[in-house]
């Protein structure tokens, strides 16, 4: 879902630039853009790490030599410790997730405001056109 709201606004930061006139070509913010690839290729890769991380967490533990007898406590103290240990990832995730989705609905209303805002001043400038060729008459 991260991908599509970042082509959204890749898309609407295209259709606001500025068009070269007689040509079907734009002039666009060269660093606006390479933010939102940059922003695309770490949602893609960030994807693909956690899956890497997942398998490697399994290999590990298939891997691990097996101890001797282990009591009861020390199985309990383990496993919190893992539990822990896990808790604390997922949160980390959760908060960058949160974080990369702020960004993306913060660069797609910026978008919007800016859109709104041109499509308000071309009025603005019509109608001060308009009240300026009826006030010549």
């Amino acid at each position: 879902m991260e991908i599509l709201g970042l082509l959204d606004t890749l898309e609407s930061v295209i259709l606001d630039s500025s068009k070269v006139p007689f040509t079907k070509k734009i002039l666009i913010d060269e660093e606006k853009m390479l933010s939102i690839i940059d922003k695309i290729r770490l949602v893609i890769q960030g994807g693909s790490d956690f899956a890497k991380k997942a398998i490697a967490r399994e290999d590990m533990k298939a891997e691990a030599p097996q101890a001797p007898e282990m009591t009861d406590r020390q199985k309990n103290e383990a496993k919190a410790v893992e539990v822990i240990e896990q808790a604390y990832q997922m949160s980390k995730e959760i908060r960058d997730g949160a974080d990369r989705y702020a960004d993306e609905v913060l660069a797609n209303l910026e978008a919007t405001s800016t859109r709104i805002l041109r499509t308000i001043k071309a009025g603005r400038d019509r109608l001060t056109k308009t009240t300026h060729a009826g006030s010549e008459k």
